[in-house]
């Protein structure tokens, strides 16, 4: 057991060296946008292990046997005319292991096309389409792995692009604590067709994470390391005193760079049918503030609510004091309804 998750490690490790430094622009950032609710408040936790199929398709590594038959639905109203739609759905098996597939499409609304003399040759639209494949196993109690294959079209005017990109995760478990630790590397892959004859990189991330439910009171709260392979993703600019030139800076604030990796989230269940959800994400915070004003920025909240025989979720994420996206989600055990109708 421990040559596997040893090797595991490694191929993680190495994957990560691979992509070491590159670039934040890069190609495919809508791989990254969280669709889920929940998910969008607690900023895509890595180690929430429960029936909630969203969080298998994020990190495929969490996917187990309690989501088998669990259909989820999500809406995204973002910025301006943006929407995102998805549904996902799980099924498992007793010498496979736990499978879920997901499709989310994202349309970025209508523009209008003009020249450089401003004359009007119509609308055209925008829009990218993302299928994914995930599947997990366990290898104990306390081990389990998962990986995913993920094809993304995106139609942008006259201009299309195929991308095939797989993640890679591992999760260990330890029940009597209630203690999660992932780690998961995700979006590793290619451009299968560009945009134009250039080829562009894809936003490769190694991230890690853990959750730990409280032992005396129903709260759950999770944490995040996210872009290991990249110790600097703020790249802070300086000016020379002279000529006000633009120049990097070479020395860096350690704790605004730290902690513009961590993220957190709280969830606490409320007469178990409630859950208030909250979330803080520094970089989000660093990167959309106003000097003058920084409200809310970077931090969410939500809310859960469990009937009989469905759930629904709201969440609500400040990226910029311009506005917020909302986000809703729906989610049930599809397979009872199916199995009432065969009893009937």
């Amino acid at each position: 057991m421990m040559r596997v998750f040893s090797g595991l490690l490694f191929l993680l490790i190495f994957n990560s060296l691979l992509v070491f430094g590159q670039h934040q622009n890069t190609a495919f950032q809508s791989l990254d946008l969280p669709i889920s609710a929940r998910l969008a408040v607690l900023n895509q936790p890595l180690s929430i292990l429960d029936d909630d199929v969203e969080m298998g398709v994020y990190n495929p590594a969490l996917l187990n046997p309690q989501m088998e038959g669990r259909l989820a639905l999500n809406f995204v109203d973002y910025f301006a005319d943006i929407n995102f739609l998805s549904a996902s759905y799980a099924f498992s098996f007793k010498t496979v292991g736990t499978m879920a597939l997901s499709v989310k499409s994202i349309g970025y609304g209508e523009f209008l096309e003009t020249d450089y003399t401003s004359q009007s040759y119509g609308m055209f639209g925008a829009n990218e389409q993302l299928v994914s494949v995930g599947l997990s196993k366990s290898l104990s109690e306390t081990w389990q792995v998962g990986t995913s294959l993920k094809t993304l079209l995106s139609n942008l005017e006259n201009y299309q692009s195929i991308a095939v990109v797989g993640d890679l995760a591992m999760a260990y478990t330890n029940r009597p604590k209630k203690l999660v630790v992932s780690l998961l590397a995700k979006n590793y892959g290619r451009q299968i067709s560009s945009y134009t004859t250039t080829k562009e990189k894809l936003p490769f991330q190694l991230d890690i994470g853990f959750s730990k439910q409280l032992e005396h009171l129903p709260f759950l709260f999770s944490l995040g390391y996210k872009n290991i392979q990249k110790w600097n993703l703020t790249e802070p600019i300086t000016y020379d005193s002279d000529d006000n030139s633009p120049q990097p800076s070479s020395l860096a604030d350690f704790s605004k760079t730290f902690f513009s990796h961590i993220d957190v989230g709280g969830e606490l269940t409320l007469f178990k049918y409630v859950q208030l959800r909250m979330g803080y994400n520094a970089k989000r915070r660093q990167d959309l503030k106003l000097n003058t004003y920084t409200g809310m920025v970077g931090f969410s909240w939500g809310i859960g609510i469990r009937f009989t025989h469905f759930t629904l979720n709201y969440g609500r994420s400040t990226y910029h004091l311009h506005g917020s996206p909302n986000y809703f989600s729906f989610s049930t055990d599809f397979s009872k309804f199916y199995s009432t109708n065969e009893n009937n």
